[in-house]
């Protein structure tokens, strides 16, 4: 079963950082914008399999800029078992480990290398990454490369075979051609030519030496000249270079100067953290004060939302209501004793007489009531009870008036509500009256219990506040009379003063140090410059001047040494025999090089023959899958590919035949797909790797892209397909949202 791959999990990769990616789709498509990383996550997905890029791989350094761990894992299906692949890099190296997702054991890192079958990631990246680089190759090549480029296609997966055919020829080329004037082999033998000519040239003539002679003479002088003056070319461009390195402290040496001033030190740092610690005395003072202004604030504004009216009132006729509440609580048990005295009376009349029906009623009536009131812990039955009394013992009177002169006299009859009777709402209910002068007796303690308890709060608050009031008058008056010895008029003046002391004192630790890094020399140089940049000028002045005078002698002493070649050609005979060793060693390189060239076009027949063999074994069925692959993105228009003799044709629905050569752009690029397909998918049914598609048919028009995503669809079904595409007008139609992962 091929591997197919779930997740993708990213440490730190380029400027992937924690990323995790869900790409469990059969056909699964990831799009972004340009540079949104989708290169990035892709070559993220190869390093995890076959490992990181080397330092030698140009343009292929991801790792992470934020300090993130280098690497990642992947979640891959294989043989039915999920499995975990993670790869990290540190200082000791690549660290690779696969763990088995159901158990969560970890498993040999060989096991990786048998899943992939040996395949490094070149070949990987040859074979089953399909992208626009390859499209866009073919339509550069001749008439003449193109067939060779698919047969290298169809018979190795990849166009690397071709592509060192390529190298091969084209160094061959280089080495020799039969009418080229660039090839090294062809420089080296026109050279030779050239120099047998000279040779034979020097065996038969003889130049002037004398004037030799005076022209070396010259140009020695001349030479002469100039090793004078090198020294002191030298000597003012390191001069030059050590004023444009010393511009900056110079500069910083002149601010420094301007800041210092002549102001004597003042204030010690004893006599400010002593100042200092004063007025953060005073400071917390201040904040306390402000603290118990606020709490009395607060407190008075309780004071206000307390509703005293009826203390106000209570206090006013407090006289009156100390009477009435003693009144009333020493007369509780008098009703009970009042009615008892009354009873024994009315015995003591009516004993031996027969008393009326009348005045039983009555008289039943009192006793009753009398029981009620004072047995009956309900107010309202005592309220009843109590007219009960009045009425029983008001009807007895009346009916036994003559015989009897027994008379009751009410405790209301003694009691004056009237200061309060509208204030407290009193009726000539005696019971409800005794109920709401209690139940106000009650209400007044607790207010001005309440009263009170703020009032204290209150006088506390005042206390403390007068207390700390007279502390920081005292404190101040201190701090005041310190900073007057001092010479100042506040803490801020005499703070500022200090750190501008301690500012002084740096500025000269400052100036201190840059003027140890100049000399005096430097520094009277450098006035004589108005910025780096003059300096910079007068440096390449003097630099020109000096590569200028320096070519000269330079070119003094080519031609010196070309003078004195030519004489000792003149005056030693023996030089003909050295320059015939010359062409001796010439004509052996070029014999080197001719074995170069031979060694280069028998590589190619070798690639040729490879090729060859390898068609054997798997290009029919490749050929016969192309076949399949291209009737299918030709809608039919083309129903066969035929190879003969390493050569393809292309036969229509309609009979007519094509060679490669003679396909249009658009046509010569499907079948480039056709082919690298039909052999990733042969290729695969013994390895079983993901197939990569990138940007592979971005140039297709709606209807070509409809036919390679249907069969991008088919193949999926037996090799998971991971496709890399900025536009996905035509995807969103074929594949669902869960097949499209947005970077």
């Amino acid at each position: 079963m091929a591997m197919k791959i779930l997740e993708a999990n990213i440490y730190g990769y380029g400027h992937f950082v924690d990323r995790h990616f869900d790409i469990a789709n059969n056909f699964q498509v990831i799009t972004g914008e340009n540079e949104s990383g989708k290169s990035t996550f892709k070559s993220f997905i190869s390093s995890i399999l076959f490992g990181f890029p080397t330092k030698r791989e140009k343009g292929e350094n991801y790792t992470p800029k934020k300090g993130s761990i280098y690497g990642g894992n992947l979640v891959i299906l294989q043989q039915g078992q999920n499995y975990l692949i993670e790869r990290v890099s540190n200082d000791k190296g690549n660290i690779l480990s696969i763990i088995n997702k159901k158990n969560g054991e970890k498993v040999p890192e060989g096991l990786l290398t048998k899943w992939l079958s040996e395949i490094d990631k070149q070949l990987f990246n040859d074979i089953y990454a399909v992208n626009q680089t390859g499209l866009h190759a073919i339509l550069d090549l001749k008439p003449e490369e193109i067939e060779k480029n698919f047969y290298s296609i169809a018979t190795s997966g990849s166009q690397e075979v071709f592509e060192i055919q390529k190298r091969v020829m084209k160094a061959a080329g280089q080495l020799y051609k039969p009418n080229g004037r660039v090839p090294r082999l062809n420089v080296m033998l026109k050279e030779y030519g050239k120099q047998e000519k000279d040779l034979q040239h020097l065996i038969n003539r003889m130049d002037d030496s004398k004037n030799l002679e005076e022209k070396i003479e010259e140009l020695k002088e001349q030479n002469t000249a100039f090793l004078q003056e090198k020294r002191q070319f030298e000597q003012k461009l390191l001069e030059l270079q050590q004023l444009s390195a010393a511009w900056n402290s110079y500069q910083e040496l002149l601010s420094t100067s301007q800041k210092i001033s002549d102001d004597k030190v003042k204030v010690t740092l004893a006599t400010f953290d002593k100042i200092q610690l004063q007025n953060n005395k005073i400071s917390a003072i201040e904040e306390n004060l402000s603290s118990l202004e606020k709490q009395m604030t607060h407190i008075k504004l309780q004071l206000e939302e307390k509703d005293f009216t009826n203390l106000d009132f209570y206090l006013q006729n407090k006289v009156n209501f100390d009477k009435l509440f003693t009144l009333l609580n020493s007369s509780e048990d008098q009703p009970k004793q009042q009615a008892t005295n009354n009873i024994e009376v009315l015995s003591r009349r009516n004993k031996g007489s027969k008393k009326s029906e009348v005045s039983m009623v009555f008289l039943g009536i009192l006793g009753i009531s009398i029981l009620v009131l004072f047995f009956v812990s309900n107010m309202v039955l005592k309220s009843i009870g109590l007219v009960g009394i009045v009425a029983g013992i008001y009807g007895f009177s009346k009916t036994n008036k003559k015989n009897y002169n027994v008379t009751v006299e009410p405790v209301s009859k003694h009691v004056n509500f009237d200061f309060c009777k509208e204030e407290l709402g009193l009726s000539d209910d005696y019971a409800d009256n005794l109920k709401r002068i209690f139940s106000f007796q009650i209400q007044m303690k607790k207010q001005q219990s309440c009263k009170d308890e703020y009032e204290s709060k209150k006088r506390f608050l005042s206390q403390e506040r007068s207390d700390k009031l007279s502390n920081l008058r005292q404190e101040q008056i201190q701090f005041d009379t310190q900073l007057e010895k001092l010479g100042f008029d506040s803490f801020v003046s005499l703070r500022d003063t200090y750190f501008q002391q301690q500012d002084q004192i740096e500025t000269e630790s400052k100036l201190h140090g840059l003027r140890s890094q100049l000399s005096s020399n430097i520094i009277k140089k450098l006035a004589n410059y108005s910025s780096r940049n003059e300096i910079e000028e007068r440096r390449v002045h003097v630099s020109d001047e000096f590569d200028l005078r320096k070519a000269e002698a330079e070119k003094n002493l080519e031609q010196i040494i070309s003078y004195k070649i030519q004489l000792k050609k003149i005056g030693d005979s023996s030089e003909i025999a050295i320059l015939r060793q010359e062409a001796a060693n010439q004509r052996a390189q070029i014999n080197t090089k001719i074995e170069e060239w031979l060694a280069l076009s028998l590589t190619d027949r070798w690639l040729e023959n490879y090729l060859s063999k390898l068609s054997k074994h798997r290009l029919p069925q490749v050929v016969e899958l192309a076949t399949y692959f291209f009737e299918r993105l030709t809608r039919g228009h083309f129903t066969s590919i035929i190879l003969e003799e390493n050569q393809f044709s292309l036969k229509t629905v309609d009979n007519q035949n094509f060679k490669v050569v003679e396909l249009s752009r658009a046509t010569a690029e499907q079948l480039y797909l056709s082919l690298r397909l039909a052999f990733v998918v042969t290729f695969n049914k013994k390895i079983g790797l993901p197939i990569i598609i990138d940007d592979g048919f971005v140039n297709f028009d709606r209807n070509r892209k409809v036919q390679i995503i249907d069969l991008l669809s088919e193949i999926s079904n037996e090799t998971q397909i991971l496709c890399f595409t900025v536009d996905i007008s035509v995807l969103c139609d074929k594949v669902s949202n869960k097949g499209i992962l947005v970077i």
